[in-house]
């Protein structure tokens, strides 16, 4: 962790060179994760399933929301990293990452499923192959004797294979679909869309101009696909352009409270928005420098079990999370806001305590300097 947190981001290393010079000097665990990464006796899914496990046992509840995303991790500048291919809406340089994060209904956050895929890797099959992997682990993991699952996914899902395969597993799904969407009795979905009234409204927090605000918004829906399905129409005029949903899910909606239930289970998808923050610009997921695809999802799965970490510090707010936030420089003016960019140089000063204390001690026990 404190080799990710010195070589991983940009971020982290402006925090740092804030720091003392003495410390600064002592801050090169860099050097044990780069050993760490070229040790071929600890593979990424080694390192992951540690994560898998201690966050899947936190979570409670008998439903738990599966949110499946794919989010590309970019690197611009590269050209010779292994599998590298173009990816995402602007096709640059670099890797997708899917994942399956567990969510219960109390926000805490598992990892079900992790893998950057690397489409230009030898061997790489196929990205629907890649997600039907992650729905049966996400299973596996998320599952258990009385709990149901949801998927809930955004349009990258929008495929009847995704909709099959949860239904085969006797589990639940929410997806946002496309508008040229056709539905299984021939007829389009934007037809039926466009005819459906939305007769219901509600007040909820999502992001809107870089911050959370209450917004309002209205929803109604229908029976599709011969009753086996439901489209749910949710309208945000908040949001503009990006405020309309189709949400296609094999729930059962019957009336106002379970159409609402389906609505809040595709927002509460946009909280996985805030881990992938964390995660890309609190803890520098696209600006590792390390070459070789083995060593690369290793940097990954050492930040994706901090991120999930952090997260939990977040959502709690207990004393710990005070303690980091005054390390971060929090100086409690009403204006300010406790964001992870304040937990994350709070826990870089912990950890650069932590590396003091062991060198303090290894200099009492030695011939070295005396630091009284």
């Amino acid at each position: 962790m404190r080799g990710a947190l010195a070589a991983g981001s940009a971020r982290v290393s402006e925090m740092v060179a804030s720091l003392p010079s003495p410390l600064q000097n002592r801050f090169h665990q860099a050097k044990a994760l780069y050993r760490f990464l070229s040790n071929p006796r600890v593979e990424a899914e080694a390192l992951l399933d540690r994560v898998y496990q201690e966050s899947a046992t936190a979570l409670e509840g008998e439903e738990v929301l599966v949110l499946l995303d794919l989010s590309p991790v970019v690197k611009p500048y590269a050209r010779a990293l292994e599998g590298i291919a173009r990816v995402g809406k602007d096709r640059r340089p670099g890797y997708e990452l899917l994942t399956a994060l567990g969510l219960d209904p109390a926000g805490r956050l598992a990892l079900g499923y992790a893998h950057l895929v690397a489409y230009g890797e030898r061997g790489f099959a196929s990205l629907p192959k890649e997600v039907e992997g992650a729905i049966e682990a996400a299973r596996e993991r998320l599952g258990g004797v009385g709990r149901r699952l949801v998927y809930v996914a955004d349009r990258g899902f929008d495929d009847r294979k995704v909709f099959g395969q949860v239904l085969a597993l006797g589990e639940e799904f929410v997806v946002r679909v496309y508008r040229d969407r056709k539905l299984g009795e021939g007829g389009s979905l934007a037809k039926v869309a466009s005819s459906l009234a939305l007769p219901c409204g509600e007040e909820v927090e999502l992001r809107v101009g870089g911050r959370y605000q209450r917004v309002r918004l209205h929803f109604g829906w229908r029976e599709v696909e011969g009753r086996r399905l439901h489209l749910v129409v949710c309208r945000v005029p908040a949001l503009g352009q990006r405020g309309e949903w189709w949400l296609l899910t094999s729930l059962p909606v019957r009336g106002r409270e379970e159409a609402a239930q389906v609505v809040e289970a595709y927002r509460r998808r946009w909280e996985v928005e805030r881990f992938f923050r964390l995660l890309k610009t609190g803890l520098g997921l696209e600006t590792f420098q390390v070459r070789g695809l083995a060593r690369i999802r290793k940097v990954v799965a050492v930040l994706l079990g901090l991120a999930v970490f952090l997260w939990e510090v977040e959502r709690l707010g207990d004393p710990f999370k005070g303690f980091l936030l005054q390390l971060g420089g929090k100086l409690g003016l009403p204006s300010e806001r406790d964001g992870p960019y304040l937990l994350l140089r709070g826990l870089v000063r912990l950890l650069n305590y932590e590396v003091t204390q062991e060198l303090l001690k290894q200099a009492k026990g030695g011939r070295g300097r005396s630091f009284g």
